[in-house]
């Protein structure tokens, strides 16, 4: 082969003529794809929190604002901590969806019907939202009934834990897709 040809073969020319199978290039060089590209790598970036709506809450419009965990291990630990605490696999598996959403729980939100956007719920004006603790707990009437996080996610998705585990499902698949609709239940996806 002549090293002239090995350069045309990769498309590598010297003159000006057209190289043979560049039309497939040619989209992508075009201004509006590379803009795209940069704006959905933006939207993953930038995307750090999600509100997932608690079903059974929707005249208040109760959601959990979750965020991103700061490391994929903090997810690992909370799994190896249950581990070690559970030996049934029902259990273990429902405890950490549930130690998952306490750790990454950023705020409890309601949206009325006429608020435009979901407010924090802030009933004693703290300045920060209610997150699965001792407030969220009086709310739902635990007063002196409490003894762990874990009871009170149980109490507000009312013991069912197929529940929380469609709630977990959101969550995860918020975490492998930022851009998911978590809306959606499992069986609308039609992936």
């Amino acid at each position: 082969m002549h090293p002239d040809d090995e350069t045309q073969h990769l498309g590598l020319v010297d003159d000006d003529s057209p190289v043979p199978g560049s039309e497939t290039i040619a989209p992508f060089s075009e201004v509006s794809i590379v803009q795209q590209l940069q704006a959905e790598a933006r939207e993953l970036a930038d995307a750090k929190e999600v509100d997932i709506p608690v079903k059974g809450y929707e005249g208040t419009g109760l959601t959990v604002r979750y965020h991103l965990p700061e490391r994929g291990k903090e997810l690992s630990d909370i799994a190896d901590k249950v581990r070690r605490e559970v030996k049934d696999n029902y259990t273990r598996n429902i405890n950490i969806a549930v130690d998952t959403m306490i750790q990454l729980c950023s705020g409890i939100y309601v949206q009325p019907n006429s608020a435009p956007e979901p407010v924090m719920l802030d009933p004693e004006d703290t300045g920060e939202p209610v997150k699965f603790d001792i407030r969220l707990a009086g709310i739902l009437g635990m007063e002196g009934q409490v003894t762990s996080a874990r009871q009170i996610v149980r109490k507000l998705f009312g013991n069912n834990d197929m529940a929380i585990i469609a709630h977990s499902e959101k969550l995860n698949r918020w975490f492998q897709n930022t851009k998911a609709d978590v809306s959606l239940e499992m069986w609308q996806l039609g992936e």
